[in-house]
Protein backbone atom coordinates (compact mmCIF):
# COMPACT_ATOMS: atom_id res chain seq x y z
CA UNK A 1 0.00 0.00 0.00
CA UNK A 2 2.01 2.94 -1.25
CA UNK A 3 -0.40 5.46 0.31
CA UNK A 4 0.44 4.29 3.83
CA UNK A 5 4.13 4.66 3.12
CA UNK A 6 3.53 8.10 1.57
CA UNK A 7 1.56 9.24 4.61
CA UNK A 8 4.29 8.07 6.99
CA UNK A 9 6.97 9.68 4.84
CA UNK A 10 5.05 12.95 4.78
CA UNK A 11 4.81 13.08 8.58
CA UNK A 12 8.46 12.08 9.01
CA UNK A 13 9.54 14.45 6.21
CA UNK A 14 11.49 11.82 4.36
CA UNK A 15 11.39 10.42 0.83
CA UNK A 16 8.56 7.86 0.47
CA UNK A 17 11.06 5.54 -1.25
CA UNK A 18 12.84 5.24 2.11
CA UNK A 19 9.75 3.72 3.78
CA UNK A 20 9.55 -0.06 3.50
CA UNK A 21 6.73 -2.33 4.62
CA UNK A 22 8.91 -3.86 7.33
CA UNK A 23 9.95 -0.50 8.83
CA UNK A 24 9.28 0.47 12.43
CA UNK A 25 9.90 3.45 14.65
CA UNK A 26 13.26 1.83 15.40
CA UNK A 27 14.37 1.69 11.76
CA UNK A 28 13.12 5.00 10.37
CA UNK A 29 14.89 8.24 11.08
CA UNK A 30 12.72 10.91 12.76
CA UNK A 31 10.04 8.44 13.96
CA UNK A 32 9.57 9.17 17.64
CA UNK A 33 6.57 9.50 19.96
CA UNK A 34 5.77 12.98 18.64
CA UNK A 35 5.81 11.66 15.08
CA UNK A 36 3.46 8.85 16.09
CA UNK A 37 1.05 11.41 17.56
CA UNK A 38 1.30 13.52 14.41
CA UNK A 39 0.69 10.45 12.27
CA UNK A 40 -2.37 9.56 14.38
CA UNK A 41 -3.69 13.09 13.96
CA UNK A 42 -3.18 12.95 10.21
CA UNK A 43 -5.02 9.60 10.02
CA UNK A 44 -7.91 11.05 12.05
CA UNK A 45 -8.18 14.11 9.80
CA UNK A 46 -7.85 12.29 6.48
CA UNK A 47 -10.28 9.49 7.38
CA UNK A 48 -12.62 11.38 9.73
CA UNK A 49 -12.15 8.88 12.55
CA UNK A 50 -11.17 9.13 16.20
CA UNK A 51 -8.38 6.99 17.58
CA UNK A 52 -8.20 6.13 21.25
CA UNK A 53 -5.01 6.36 23.28
CA UNK A 54 -4.25 2.65 23.03
CA UNK A 55 -4.48 2.79 19.24
CA UNK A 56 -2.17 5.79 19.09
CA UNK A 57 0.37 3.99 21.29
CA UNK A 58 0.40 1.10 18.82
CA UNK A 59 1.48 3.29 15.89
CA UNK A 60 5.05 2.03 15.85
CA UNK A 61 5.41 0.42 12.42
CA UNK A 62 4.14 0.49 8.86
CA UNK A 63 2.33 -2.79 9.52
CA UNK A 64 0.71 -1.37 12.68
CA UNK A 65 -0.65 1.58 10.68
CA UNK A 66 -2.12 -0.80 8.10
CA UNK A 67 -3.66 -2.97 10.82
CA UNK A 68 -5.10 0.10 12.52
CA UNK A 69 -6.72 1.27 9.30
CA UNK A 70 -8.10 -2.22 8.64
CA UNK A 71 -9.67 -2.35 12.11
CA UNK A 72 -11.52 0.85 11.21
CA UNK A 73 -12.65 -0.65 7.89
CA UNK A 74 -10.24 1.50 5.91
CA UNK A 75 -7.55 0.67 3.43
CA UNK A 76 -4.88 2.86 1.91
Amino acid sequence: MPQVRALIASVLRIDPAQVKDEDTSETLQNWDSLSSAMLASEIEIVHDITLDDSEIEQITSVLAVRELLARHGLSM
